[in-house]
C-alpha cells in the first residue's frame, strides 16, 4: 500500500468489501513496509485500505492468481489532510 506520493503506508487496516465468493470477515494491518497478505478464493473482489488522516483507496482484483495488489491511498475530500 503507498501513499499518492509513492511511499509505504505502515499500519493501514486493509479489509475485503465485497466478492463474488465467501471470504472471513477479518482485517489485516500493513507492516512498516506497507504490505500485507491475504489469501483470496477464485472470483473477484474489492478490497479497501484506511490509513490515518481520512486517508483511503479501493481496488478491484481477481483472487486465486498470488499477484501483487496494489492500492493507493488518498486524502478524503474535505478532510484536513486534503487542504
Amino acid at each position: 500500500m503507498i501513499d499518492a506520493g509513492g511511499h509505504p503506508v505502515a499500519g493501514a487496516f486493509v479489509s475485503v468489501t465485497w466478492g463474488t465468493a465467501p471470504t472471513p470477515d477479518i482485517a489485516r494491518k500493513t507492516g512498516e513496509d506497507g504490505t500485507f497478505q491475504v489469501g483470496l478464493p477464485p472470483g473477484k473482489f474489492r478490497i479497501r485500505a484506511t490509513a490515518s488522516e481520512s486517508r483511503s483507496g479501493e481496488v478491484e482484483v481477481d483472487g486465486g492468481e498470488g499477484d501483487e495488489i496494489v492500492i493507493t491511498v488518498r486524502a478524503s475530500k474535505g478532510s484536513r489532510a486534503d487542504a
